[in-house]
């Protein structure tokens, strides 16, 4: 009948997708009722199937984790991405696929489905390794349920008896996860302006005023950046609900976006690795784990751990996070690392749901500057010190850069009435003083707009990078 219609066989391959999805989260919400014990024992029955299934189809495991078949998951060696990256050919479980052509892939355009079959998304290499990642069909619908799973807890289910305009403003380019999920999400269903971050503000807010949409999905900093047009009169759209991710939503702009928009800021935890790995509900206490992520064997299962991948108990941040992604038979992930702070919550959620609470995020390394103290040998400095600093002053934008001296670049947007580059330097140096911080310079520049990397992101802090 569709093709009667005219409508494309990608089109086609869009919707039979997302009924598929449809019929994913159902399980999903059944499975929200879950309680404790469940989820515990449904983890422990699956992570033996993930493994066995690696021993059996990757050499890669089975070198690994030689003489560690029968160990708990806590006394398996760490993956990191390099190691993955090295061993790409020899770790996925379809010896049909090699890194050189995914790369080849990537390089053309990533538009169809790698191989015919697989949906393909790379990192950016923001922490100087970027990483490939792959999804059969099965596990594609898992990643796209994730994301509606998401919106679900927020408030904004996924119906197809009822059509509902969504914006992405983030990466349009394919080989991004962000990108390919909004590509398959866009149909009749559910109409989707996709915008790319990297262009001008003016653009964006003329194109979102144009469609309008309900539901608004963008990068952390955008969303904020996208707000502050809002507050000035320029932007003037009402979404039901805002979905943040990427980088990390800070208090402030939680609050300046709310004085825009209302109560209707969700925050998600999502990596190309993993799809979601938590997000906020309607009570807005944390971000909930999604810790019963499956299809058959598929789950979730994370440990929060210290640089000596030592577990650290609720309230204590941990040094980085070691995922084990079960919804993934073609790519094994386990006790993968994810370079990002976390603090898991002692206390539970006012909602019935019973899975663990993200207090809080620090962010990934790059979002975190370390500095040289006077009565310690380094402090680390959460975003939030800059944005309780930054975000009270006249600006209309601004970003805090390391430098390789250990100098700090303020670049900034002036708002009204005008700030002084004086001002600037005095206030930042006396709160980094009041954190015992060692500060070798502070330059100030007016600028017109701050810069966006590749991706579209603008973000607010950069540590500086070998």
């Amino acid at each position: 009948m569709l093709k009667k219609l005219g409508v494309g066989r990608s089109e086609i391959q869009k919707v039979v997708t997302l009924v598929r999805v449809v019929g994913k989260l159902s399980q999903l919400r059944s499975q929200a009722r879950w309680g404790r014990a469940e989820i515990d024992q449904h983890q422990l029955e699956n992570l033996a199937s993930l493994r066995a299934f690696a021993y059996a189809n990757s050499p890669f495991y089975q070198e690994f984790h030689q003489g560690y078949q029968g160990a708990p998951l806590s006394e398996l060696p760490v993956l990191t991405k390099r190691i993955m990256m090295d061993n790409f050919d020899r770790l996925v479980t379809d010896r049909r696929i090699s890194l050189e052509e995914a790369r080849r892939y990537l390089a053309n355009g990533a538009k169809d489905r790698f191989q015919g079959r697989y949906e393909l998304a790379a990192t950016s290499g923001s922490t100087g390794n970027p990483g490939i990642f792959l999804y059969n069909p099965h596990e594609w619908v898992t990643v796209m349920a994730s994301f509606a799973r998401a919106r679900d807890w927020a408030g904004q289910s996924l119906n197809l008896t009822r059509r509902s305009k969504m914006a992405i403003v983030s990466s349009t380019n394919d080989k991004n996860l962000s990108a390919r999920v909004g590509k398959a999400a866009d149909t009749w269903f559910i109409p989707t302006l996709r915008l790319d971050a990297t262009r001008s503000m003016e653009y964006l807010v003329g194109e979102l005023n144009r469609w309008n949409p309900e539901v608004l999905v963008a990068y952390a900093s955008m969303a904020y950046f996208l707000t502050l047009e809002q507050l000035r009169g320029n932007l003037h759209i009402q979404p039901d609900k805002v979905f943040t991710s990427s980088e990390v939503t800070t208090t402030g702009m939680r609050r300046i976006t709310e004085k825009a928009w209302g109560k209707v800021v969700f925050d998600e935890y999502a990596t190309t690795e993993t799809a979601i790995i938590a997000a906020e509900c309607i009570q807005h206490e944390g971000l909930h784990l999604f810790e019963d992520l499956l299809i058959f064997e598929d789950l979730l299962i994370i440990e929060n751990v210290d640089e000596a991948n030592r577990p650290v108990p609720p309230g204590v941040f941990g040094d980085k996070l070691l995922v084990t992604a079960l919804f993934n038979r073609t790519q094994p992930l386990i006790r993968y690392e994810i370079s990002d702070r976390i603090k898991i919550s002692e206390k539970g959620s006012s909602c019935n749901l019973a899975y663990r609470i993200i207090e809080e995020i620090e962010g990934r390394e790059e979002d975190i500057l370390v500095m040289p103290g006077t009565s310690q040998r380094q402090v680390q400095l959460h975003p939030n010190v800059f944005h309780d600093l930054m975000d009270i002053l006249p600006n209309r934008g601004w970003q805090v850069s390391q430098e390789k001296d250990g100098k700090l670049r303020i670049l900034l947007v002036e708002g009204d009435p005008p700030v002084s580059d004086q001002t600037v330097r005095d206030k930042l140096t006396n709160t980094l003083a009041d954190l015992g911080v060692v500060v070798a310079g502070i330059t100030v520049e007016k600028v017109m707009a701050i810069p966006k990397a590749k991706s579209g992101k603008s973000p607010l802090i950069k540590a500086y990078q070998e």
